[in-house]
């Protein structure tokens, strides 16, 4: 019998939670959620990821001698494979809105759905092609039943380790929907003491006003919206370097501290201080405004703010990289220590939810250490280094 991962119990235990607290209902409102845009980002940069672990698998294994005619007839059916790349520009309304755009912001945006677009549109056959090609170069052979087999078993697999952090990432706005079956009353101000409190007095919110300026809002806008592009990078580059075990360490962090977060929105809803105050001193964002809008203001849900999963997944997503991806460790530190002052600066959050999602990640990253011992991923990762 297959073991219950940690991260399946988590799931479990997360749905489970909602629907104590929200009735069967809904898990009803969980179908209409799994197909959300941020999962529909994040399955195409898994299929992104699972591409280039096959294409570093395919150049590593040579062409036999005796397969250079099935070589030449893979070759010429690549064509075909690069046709969907391509044809996905074709009378496309992105790339129509693109070209029509003047202000650098929008372009900004409108380039990276349509990047998105080429790249959901033209892995699947890009992966096909990749997995053909390696098995002619084993079994000189296209598509035999132990190719389909395999793929399948493979497909199972990789659907095993990605499904339950999709789904937690579409409870994102599941939990939006499930908020709203309830009345919510709303503890800002309570957050909003407890920060005067921490500041003898003085508002943190109100003091940020003073360090606003146009290259420091910039770049906190953008490391504010580069939150989402961590998860398919982190996750990536852990994957990639180390295989599935270490995925599994940092599938568990991430998991695990969603779903506590989705829990506590519910218990202790809180808005957030761009929703519910006025402010003297306004923040303009020229290059990346269109861009933080289209990742996450137009999907926000209106309690999401206790914890701060920016601080707290960012600081998990970064700590995963130290051993497998050092130098993107230390390329995305900037990032990680600027995450908790945007948080602030850019008034979605209050300095006690930040202090709270620290405090998430350090709770969450001593249980993960428990579970996935750093020592047991290094000797399983030298045992199978072709994983």
């Amino acid at each position: 019998m297959t073991k219950v991962r940690p991260i399946e119990w988590v799931l479990l235990l997360f749905v489970l939670t909602v629907v104590l607290l929200a009735g069967p209902g809904a898990l009803l409102l969980l179908c209409d959620e799994v197909n959300t845009v941020r999962a529909r980002r994040m399955v195409i940069a898994l299929a992104f990821i699972a591409g280039l672990r096959l294409l570093r698998s395919y150049r590593a294994q040579a062409w036999p001698a005796e397969a250079q005619a099935q070589r030449r007839k893979l070759w010429g059916t690549a064509p075909l494979v690069a046709l969907p790349f391509f044809a996905v520009w074709w009378n496309n309304p992105v790339l129509h809105a693109l070209l029509d755009s003047h202000r650098l912001a929008e372009q900004l945006g409108h380039g990276l759905t349509l990047s998105l677009q080429v790249v959901g549109v033209g892995t699947p056959g890009l992966l096909a092609w990749l997995a053909i090609g390696l098995n002619l170069k084993r079994r000189r052979v296209a598509v035999d039943r132990a190719f389909l087999l395999g793929s399948a078993r493979e497909l199972g697999a990789a659907a095993r380790e990605w499904l339950p952090l999709v789904v937690l990432v579409s409870g994102y706005a599941w939990m939006g929907r499930v908020m709203d079956l309830r009345p919510v009353h709303d503890r800002d101000a309570l957050l909003a003491a407890a920060d005067r409190a921490l500041f003898f007095g003085r508002d943190p919110l109100e003091l940020a006003q003073g360090l606003i300026t146009r290259p420091l809002s910039e770049w906190l806008a953008f490391s504010y919206s580069f939150y989402a592009v961590l998860y398919p990078l982190c996750l990536g580059a852990v994957y990639f370097q180390q295989g599935a075990l270490a995925l599994r360490r940092s599938l568990f962090a991430v998991g695990a501290a969603l779903a506590v977060a989705y829990v506590v929105y519910v218990l202790v809803p809180v808005k957030g201080p761009v929703l519910t105050r006025t402010f003297a001193v306004p923040l303009d964002f020229y290059l990346v405004g269109a861009v933080k809008e289209a990742m996450f203001d137009a999907n926000r849900i209106t309690w999401d703010c206790f914890p701060s999963m920016h601080t707290c997944a960012t600081l998990l997503l970064w700590a995963s990289c130290y051993r497998p991806a050092r130098a993107l460790f230390w390329a995305l530190t900037p990032i990680a220590v600027s995450m908790p002052l945007a948080c602030v600066y850019l008034r979605y959050h209050y300095v006690t939810d930040v202090l709270a999602g620290a405090a998430l990640f350090a709770a969450v990253g001593w249980l993960t250490r428990r579970l996935y011992p750093p020592t047991l991923t290094s000797s399983v990762q030298a045992q199978s280094p072709g994983h």
